[in-house]
């Protein structure tokens, strides 16, 4: 008898069109990592992922090793995100590690995020937390130059999430849009899922899309996928070589005007179709003109 395959459980992130890209959500009890450039709309959707969490009834935690809490708060306010009332009813929670104005780091022997983890593990058991977004990693690394002992803390980290019970995500910048995976070289080993948001420049236009580069242990759907960022709504996913075509063509004919040319396309043509015409102008219009005619003559 065989055993029963287990299959990796998803949680749905209600962001419009990711689920569906991710086929079902972001694995449970994992840490995905966003990287991106410079004004990819990675800590939008950090944030929004914590949002759609919340509107789910699971509660949420930031860690913000850049940008203020209040900036963070002010900023989100275009898209309706109301942070601070979320704060206010106990559904999220700010582990602040931004720096502050005049603060110096000093590296000097060894060290540990264990001071950290304190933190973030008492704003989770505290709140009740099932999710969470840690904003971003350059910040840390960016302050140490021993990267084996950062990407060693970092692994305490992420099996802390694990332990307990988070889907987290963190945030990474990377140099180019097609280049190395994060700035560091090592972020992504951190991380069980990985996820590129590209901000491409294109004949002077700038193109947004997301790709699913890695979900350890699960499927998801392969390849690049445009998206947008509205002032209203944050990240909409448009899955457009995924979207199913539904609508089927029309069986009833009708005719062109022209007798001949109905018996050509095998008694007319299609209703609600588009015919495209080609060919020397007098004849495209007068095939025009004649269906016209006839068709204001109710024939």
């Amino acid at each position: 008898m065989n055993e029963a395959v287990k299959t990796v459980n998803k949680i749905k992130t209600g962001i419009p069109g990711l689920d569906h890209i991710a086929m079902g959500g972001l694995p449970s009890g994992r840490t995905t990592l966003i990287s991106g450039t410079s004004g990819s709309a990675k800590t939008v959707f950090a944030v929004q992922y914590l949002i759609e969490g919340i509107r789910k009834g699971e509660h949420a935690v930031f860690i913000t090793f850049e940008e203020f809490p209040k900036d963070i708060r002010n900023n989100m306010l275009s898209f309706g995100w109301d942070i601070e009332k979320a704060e206010k009813e106990g559904k999220w929670a700010f582990v602040d590690a931004s720096p502050r104005a005049g603060e110096t780091t000093i590296e000097a022997g060894t060290y540990d995020l264990g001071a950290l983890l304190v933190r973030i593990r008492a704003a989770v058991e505290r709140i009740g937390a099932k999710r969470l977004s840690l904003d971003s990693l350059g910040a840390i690394f960016s302050q140490f130059s021993d990267q084996a002992l950062v990407r060693r803390e970092l692994f305490n980290i992420t099996s802390a999430f694990k332990e307990m019970g988070l889907t987290a995500l963190i945030t990474a910048e990377r140099v180019e849009e097609y280049g190395e995976i994060a700035r560091f070289g090592v972020e992504e080993f951190v991380a069980d899922n990985v996820i590129i948001l590209r901000n491409t420049l294109e004949a002077e236009k700038r193109r947004r899309t997301i790709e699913i580069l890695k979900f350890r242990g699960t499927n998801h759907r392969k390849g690049e996928f445009p998206f947008t960022v509205l002032p209203s709504q944050g990240i909409i996913v448009i899955p457009l070589s995924e979207i199913p075509l539904e609508q089927k063509s029309s069986q009833t004919r009708t005719t062109s005007g022209n007798k001949t040319l109905d018996s050509m396309c095998g008694g007319g043509l299609f209703r609600d179709s588009i015919m495209l015409l080609s060919g020397g102008d007098r004849l495209r219009q007068d095939i025009a003109d004649n269906r016209i005619c006839r068709r204001c003559q109710g024939q």
